[in-house]
């Protein structure tokens, strides 16, 4: 793999784990979860190696994207249908100078509304559809039907910020 020394460390100690939350979070995502759900197994995955997220792991978007996100300790908010939400895990408590980032928008979607994009817009649902594909088949990420990545780089993490065009896999 070439790492050597401290980009080996960051890569081991830091970008894995946060890499493993990262692919918890959208496949645990869905209509029906729970706020506290999601809140709550991230900050457990993170709080393993040491770690824990600067503040909710995901919130709603638009200008309240914090304040009212559904994702926070003790939230009972379901998610549901037509929200669009964030990935967004910052962790913090790591080593000085090191840092990591993955972080872009889905949409939920239950049936009839997957339909209704899929009609009206269908050259949107096909970039959905491929990018559904590629973190699938290339991330190795199993999304639920009702999660729509909205972003051509959901979940896509180069550890190592000059070298994108390694990135950490599931698969």
């Amino acid at each position: 793999d070439g790492l050597e020394g401290t980009a080996r460390e960051f890569v081991e100690q830091m970008a894995i784990p946060y890499w493993s939350t990262i692919v918890h979070w959208y496949e645990l995502v869905g209509i029906g979860v729970t706020g506290h759900t999601l809140d709550s197994e991230v900050r457990a995955l993170m709080a393993r190696v040491g770690l824990a997220p600067a503040l909710n792991p995901g919130h709603l978007t638009g200008v309240d994207e914090w304040i009212h996100s559904p994702i926070r300790p003790d939230s009972a908010d379901q998610l549901r249908s037509g929200m669009a939400l964030q990935c967004d895990i910052i962790p913090v408590n790591a080593r000085p100078g090191w840092a990591a980032n993955c972080e872009d928008t889905i949409a939920l979607a239950d049936e009839a509304l997957r339909d209704e994009l899929r009609e009206r817009h269908p050259e949107t649902w096909g970039r959905i559809e491929a990018r559904s594909r590629y973190m699938h088949d290339t991330l190795g990420i199993k999304l639920g039907k009702d999660v729509l990545p909205l972003s051509a780089f959901n979940a896509y993490f180069p550890p190592l910020w000059l070298s994108w065009d390694t990135a950490l896999t599931a698969a």
